[in-house]
């Protein structure tokens, strides 16, 4: 009977992670096909070229440029944009 509940409990988590998981593919999915225009976006709201809104995360202007046409943009640098997007990050936190 114990083995049973335990089991229905675990099933029930997984169902969940699973859910959650589905849902959260599903939104990356819609930001990886919305951020090239959005990073662009941004950093032209910022009045900043390439070179200086993608060195202040140690990216060249290139790869910068490459990130805002829709290439995968490295785990690091995604975390530090994001951070930096939401207000969690300043310029002076960036700085080297």
């Amino acid at each position: 009977m114990a083995n049973e509940l335990i089991c229905e409990g675990l099933a029930s988590e997984l169902e969940a992670a699973h859910d959650a998981a589905r849902a959260a593919l599903a939104t990356a999915g819609a930001m990886r096909r919305d951020r090239p225009l959005d990073l662009r976006q941004f950093r032209i709201s910022k009045r900043e070229s390439q070179e200086k809104f993608w060195g202040r995360f140690g990216v060249t202007q290139s790869s910068g440029s490459r990130f805002e046409t829709g290439l995968a943009i490295p785990a690091p640098v995604s975390i530090l944009l994001k951070l930096y997007v939401s207000g969690k990050l300043s310029d002076a936190d960036l700085q080297g």
